[in-house]
């Protein structure tokens, strides 16, 4: 049986991929998977004996081998989406990359195309991010039952305390420290699957003091379908004669 963690890019998706990890390993139901390209999947299958264990694999796209593999034989999906405008702070953050660059890709219409296609698949568990981050127990109660384990008040206070963000950070930092120290052969730790740079603050609304005010009626507007059907209201910004200037370029670069 398989887990599938598919959740929207910079939404939560890592976090849902440990709490499903940690109760499929502390029930010896099954154990996590390292990260392996979603297009890859058909390679990790095979080199799965078919033991019946439940085994947690992460994956942002949907491929042709997964959907496959759901189509056949079943399994369960977990997925999570977020405020797409905290998608674009987020990414900025992490990847370094600019708006533009973010805009001119059209990685927008990508993200949030990649977690309807996961969301429409039958008895997916669509989590929201700010509700997983501002309650990890209830995720943990909520996969629990998802993948048929009961899940007790006390087990959930403890996988909300060690998948918290601080504990994160934490050990994002450890990522970091042995990258530098060269013990790390490559940019993730294989276990959490955290990056050295994975989290910041994790905070809801953190985009408005990342993203310039054409920037966020840009992706409005870009998303306002997606955002309306998701709950997500637009933002009370005014946009000065320079905001208007940048809106013009960057649908020019586009």
């Amino acid at each position: 049986m398989w887990i599938f963690c598919g959740g929207m890019f910079r939404s939560g998706s890592t976090v849902q991929f440990q709490i499903a990890s940690h109760l499929a390993e502390h029930f010896g139901r099954g154990e996590r998977l390292t990260w392996r390209n979603a297009e890859d999947f058909a390679a990790v299958r095979a080199e799965c004996p078919a033991d019946g264990r439940l085994r947690v694999f992460k994956a942002h796209h949907l491929s042709a081998a997964i959907r496959a593999e759901l189509a056949e034989t079943g399994g369960l999906v977990i997925t999570t989406h977020r405020d797409i405008r905290d998608v674009v702070a987020s990414a900025i953050r992490k990847n370094g990359w600019s708006f533009r660059h973010i805009w001119k890709h059209r990685m927008l219409a990508r993200w949030t195309g990649r977690f309807d296609e996961w969301a429409a698949l039958p008895g997916a568990l669509v989590s929201r991010y700010d509700h997983l981050v501002a309650d990890l127990g209830a995720e943990a109660v909520r996969i629990g039952r998802l993948i048929g384990v009961d899940v007790s008040a006390d087990l959930a206070a403890t996988i909300a305390a060690a998948y918290a963000v601080e504990r994160q950070q934490e050990r994002a930092a450890d990522v970091r420290v042995r990258r530098d120290r060269r013990q790390l052969a490559t940019k993730y730790d294989a276990h959490s699957l955290l990056h050295h740079n994975h989290i910041t603050s994790g905070e809801v609304g953190g985009y408005r003091r990342v993203l310039r005010p054409a920037e966020i009626r840009l992706v409005e507007a870009e998303c306002g379908e997606w955002m309306r059907r998701w709950g997500y209201p637009p933002a009370d910004v005014d946009l000065g004669l320079l905001d208007r200037a940048h809106a013009t370029f960057l649908r020019m670069v586009a």
